[in-house]
């Protein structure tokens, strides 16, 4: 008997508990962890537990709570700039006399027979210092390098590939090519000589 009355007395001290319990659990509220275990309290007039209210209240506070996160994708475009080099080619054109061969048959100029008549009038010859006249004809454009003064085997003095010469300005210009018996020539000075015979040539030689 002792034994059913102490559970007897226990069991009305669980119920008096539990009927306290759920008057504040219905007057009150109730407490509820959610999985992110932040505390969500839930109020409610009504007599029993309304689960579409808790619902509603919890995505409530979910969208409350919500973060939006936005990827932005940034595309980085590499512009690689090509320098084009342009070589420009400049192509000079030398405007080039072809002369015919020296057909000449007759007299030669010699240092024997001093004076002749060639093709292109009296021939005779002299012999004198040249700087002058060389230095005279670079000033005039002809170049070392396209004419440079030498003396040829048989003595006669040049000027690139002619023969140097004297001549009449007024009718054969500094730098004419005229032929002589002894080939083409170039005139690079004058003299008395051409006051008198206007077409005469007097060549440059070494001769002694």
């Amino acid at each position: 008997m002792k034994n059913l009355n102490r559970k007897i007395k226990f069991a009305i001290i669980i119920s008096c508990i539990c009927l306290v319990a759920l008057i504040c659990f219905s007057k009150v509220g109730i407490l509820f962890t959610s999985s992110n275990d932040n505390i969500i309290t839930v109020s409610t007039t009504n007599k029993t537990f309304d689960p579409k209210s808790y619902v509603a209240s919890v995505t409530s506070i979910n969208k409350e709570k919500h973060i939006e996160t936005s990827t932005t994708e940034t595309t980085i475009s590499t512009t690689t700039n090509s320098t084009t080099t342009t070589i420009q080619t400049t192509t000079t054109t030398v405007q080039t006399t072809t002369l015919p061969a020296n057909d000449w048959t007759g007299d030669v100029l010699s240092k024997s027979k001093g004076a002749i008549y060639g093709p292109s009038g009296k021939e005779t010859y002299y012999n004198l210092d040249m700087s002058g006249v060389v230095r005279a004809m670079r000033y005039a454009g002809y170049s070392e390098e396209e004419y440079p003064y030498w003396v040829r085997e048989d003595g006669v003095k040049m000027l690139g590939s002619y023969v140097m010469v004297a001549a009449n300005y007024e009718i054969r210009p500094k730098g004419t090519i005229i032929q002589s018996s002894l080939g083409y020539a170039i005139v690079c000075d004058t003299g008395g000589f051409a006051r008198n015979n206007p077409t005469q040539l007097d060549i440059a030689v070494s001769w002694r």
